[in-house]
């Protein structure tokens, strides 16, 4: 039986004959595109104009992670693209993404917010709490609410507590600025480089929040590190002190008992100094070895001290991420094009003639 079906065939110059009736179709909607470009560029401007810089201000510091044990073995697995750190317990609370959750946690960014802008200006002065409620006209949203229009937190004092209404809306700052404002992050995920980024309206703030979240966490680091060793070095140090001044009162002792024309026939006239020197040496004995292990304690906390240093910090004037007027025109320009070629397309017709 034989095979009648008709095979279709598509000619290169119906192609191209299609694709230039298709283009001289587009070129009919210009009215179109121009009413459409001169409507998405008054919108670009009308948002350029109305948009908020944003002021970004980085710092970046290095945090040395010391491992204890298997330091060698892990570094030489990991050129082999091996991690077996953790298979020798080095577990800390600064190590791996630890140090990010710490950076943007509660107790940093509310401790930052509470810190005075400008300390000379006394007890009094305000807060970044204080600035961001400013910057972010939030006393006008809250007019209608008498406890929320006066809200200040200028009157804090550190340590001092706050009242149930400061507390909750120092909460809700610190939800909001660890959403939309602070970012943190490493350079390089194997590394040890900490990137911490603000982004927000007010140039002073970016700056402020930054730098004092980093120290904060700087120090918390330091604390914690070295808290154990302080602890004994401080308790060294009293024992030392208490020793140094019973030593002291042994040798006041121990010369008032001397006798210069002492009679040679009472021989138990000189077992009092005697006495007394003795106690002084066992005295001394105990202070020189505190004083060596206080000495140990040092050195031990000085070895435990860990490496953190800022490497780059934010400095004025910030660098302002408000979108730029070229790029919102030639997105204008893009998308009219767009639209205009897929209303194009949707409504060519098929027996479409260009001498019509």
């Amino acid at each position: 039986m034989e095979n009648n079906q008709h095979i279709p065939t598509i000619k290169v110059s119906d192609v191209l004959d299609n694709i230039i009736l298709f283009l001289k179709f587009t070129f009919t909607k210009i009215k179109f595109t121009l009413i459409l470009l001169a409507a998405t560029v008054c919108l670009a401007i009308a948002y350029y104009s109305l948009q908020k810089p944003a002021y970004l201000a980085s710092t970046t510091f290095i945090l040395e992670e010391k491992s204890s044990v298997g330091g060698g073995l892990s570094g030489l697995a990991s050129q082999f693209g091996v991690d077996i750190g953790g298979g020798f317990g080095n577990s800390s609370l600064f190590s791996g993404d630890n140090i990010l959750d710490i950076i943007r946690s509660r107790t940093i960014i509310e401790k930052v917010l509470l810190s005075k802008i400008d300390s000379t200006n006394g007890a009094q002065a305000e807060t970044l709490a204080d600035l961001y409620i400013q910057f972010n006209n939030l006393h006008k949203k809250w007019k209608d609410k008498d406890a929320l229009s006066t809200l200040s937190f200028s009157n804090y004092v550190e340590k001092s507590s706050l009242c149930r209404l400061q507390d909750s809306i120092l909460f809700n700052i610190f939800q909001s600025i660890t959403k939309k404002n602070i970012v943190v992050d490493r350079l390089n995920k194997k590394g040890s480089i900490v990137l911490v980024t603000t982004t927000s309206a007010n140039e002073v703030f970016s700056k402020l929040l930054t730098e004092r979240v980093v120290l904060e966490t700087m120090k918390m680091y330091i604390e914690l590190k070295t808290s154990v060793a302080m602890r004994n070095v401080n308790r060294l140090q009293q024992r030392s002190d208490s020793l140094m001044q019973v030593l002291n009162a042994k040798s006041y002792k121990s010369a008032s008992l001397q006798v210069l024309d002492a009679n040679a026939a009472f021989k138990s006239s000189a077992v009092p100094v005697e006495v007394s020197q003795r106690d002084k040496s066992v005295t001394y004995a105990l202070y020189t070895e505190v004083m060596k292990n206080l000495e140990a304690s040092r050195m031990a906390m000085a070895n435990q001290t860990p490496i953190i240093n800022i490497l780059d910090n934010a400095k004025y004037p910030l660098e302002k991420t408000q979108t730029k007027l070229i790029n919102l025109l030639l997105f204008s320009f893009v998308f009219s094009v767009f639209v205009t070629f897929a209303w194009s397309f949707v409504t060519f017709p098929s027996n479409y003639n260009s001498s019509k």
